[in-house]
Parts: structure tokens; C-alpha cells; sequence
């Protein structure tokens, strides 16, 4: 009777804690990247969907959207002047250091990046873990945010009525190939209630393709090619602009 009972509360909690859900939908499902691409946008939607037997909420839902590039390490090295050179000296590692990450919130939910600061839900807890200096960390974040890489945008989520919502997001020119990982925390009264994921894909089309194919699996011809071209050009530059 006893396992019977404690089998009826877990599969109670179980339906109270998935009443309210969160259903998401992406504008696309891929980005095409040409060699004119000068960034894109693009949409998200998300609708909270209830049970019957949900009772209304007085406050209103909030939602915070973190949006994750493809992983990469980072060399971070600091400049010095030697003999009049600048060079670079001392540097860092940062490992499986997202490319592009960027998060988006409703306007009321900003008080979250902080009571949730212990989980990747800003810049501040993206870098939290890293054990290195200081400055090092600060200015990965400052080139990062003057390339629009990294985003933190309080506000950006807008409600289009009180259960359906819409964010842009805003991709830059310099976004690396890949999947990107898009996850929708939904919150009321700063209690989490649901997280879902949507995946959209980054890639390079036409001549960019063949190029970066080219350079990454036959980097010595690659490199070979580059090198002639260099030299014809030049030849071709020398005899069209050849003084008499």
C-alpha cells in the first residue's frame, strides 16, 4: 500500500510539473551563408499551452531564450612591446567556448540571470567556471560583443498576447558553420516550469563552400594555389601597370 501511495504522488507531480509547457517554432530551419552575407535574423515563437486543469496564474509568465553555437578553443594572448616590436606573450586557453552565444528575456524577467546564476543563462555564468585572469575572460566578452558574438538583450521576448511570444534573433556576419542550439526556459513567480530545445543549422553555400572545403581537407594545394594565384597576379598587375 505503501509503494502503491508513493507511486500515485510521484505520477501527481509528474502532471502538475508538465501542466504548463512551452511550444517553440523557428522562423527556418537552416541559414544559407553566400559570400555577400551580411547577417540575418531569425524569428522564434513559443506559445505556453495549459491542461484543463491548470488554474490561471495571477502573474504573468516570463521566459528567457539562450541561444549556443558550435564549441570552439580559444587562444586569448596579451601584447607586449619588446624592443620597440609589439609581439604576443603570455596567453590563455578557453576550451569548448561557444562561438555564438546570445541570451534574450522577457522585460520583467532580468532579476532570473542572477537567481539562476549558477546555469549557463548569461554571459556572467558562461564565464564563471573558467578558472583564468580576470582580464583575460573580460576581453574575450568585449571582441566578442563588438562582433555581436555575444548578446545578453533583457526585454527582447515580446509578448504578443499573455501565452504566445516572439524574439528575433540576430545573427552577424562573422557566425561560424554548425548546429545551434536553441533552448526556452519558461518561468512564473520565478519558478521554472518547463525547458525545450529547437536546432537550427549554419552553413556556407556556393563558391565559400568550395573554398572552405578546399582549405580545410587539401590545405597544401589549397595553400599552393593561393601562392600562384599571388604570383600571376602580380606578373598581370606589373605588365598593365608597366611605366614606357
Amino acid at each position: 500500500m505503501g509503494r502503491l501511495l508513493a507511486a500515485l504522488l510521484l505520477v501527481l507531480s509528474a502532471s502538475v510539473a508538465r501542466a504548463e509547457t512551452m511550444v517553440v517554432a523557428l522562423s527556418t530551419p537552416s541559414i544559407e551563408v553566400s559570400a555577400n552575407f551580411a547577417g540575418t535574423h531569425l524569428a522564434l515563437f513559443g506559445v505556453v499551452e495549459r491542461d484543463h486543469a491548470t488554474v490561471s496564474r495571477a502573474g504573468k509568465y516570463e521566459l528567457v531564450v539562450v541561444v549556443e553555437g558550435p564549441s570552439e578553443t580559444l587562444l586569448v594572448q596579451q601584447k607586449q612591446r619588446v624592443a620597440g616590436i609589439w609581439v604576443n606573450a603570455e596567453g590563455t586557453v578557453f576550451a569548448d567556448m561557444p562561438s555564438f552565444f546570445a541570451v534574450y528575456t522577457t522585460p520583467d524577467a532580468g532579476h532570473l540571470l542572477t537567481e539562476y546564476a549558477d546555469e549557463r543563462l548569461s554571459l556572467a555564468s558562461l564565464t564563471a567556471n573558467i578558472r583564468t585572469r580576470a582580464d583575460f575572460k573580460e576581453a574575450v566578452v568585449r571582441v566578442r560583443q563588438d562582433d555581436a558574438l555575444f548578446v545578453e538583450d533583457v526585454g527582447a521576448v515580446t509578448r504578443l498576447t499573455d501565452m504566445f511570444f516572439r524574439t528575433l534573433i540576430h545573427l552577424p556576419p562573422l557566425i561560424d558553420d554548425g548546429d545551434y542550439t536553441v533552448t526556452t526556459h519558461l518561468f512564473a513567480d520565478g519558478v521554472r516550469l518547463d525547458t525545450t530545445e529547437a536546432v537550427f543549422t549554419v552553413a556556407k553555400v556556393g563558391i565559400e563552400q568550395s573554398l572552405f572545403w578546399f582549405a580545410t581537407e587539401r590545405p597544401l594545394f589549397y595553400g599552393l594555389g593561393v601562392v600562384l594565384l599571388a604570383l600571376v597576379t602580380g606578373y598581370v598587375g606589373g605588365i598593365v601597370f608597366r611605366r614606357n
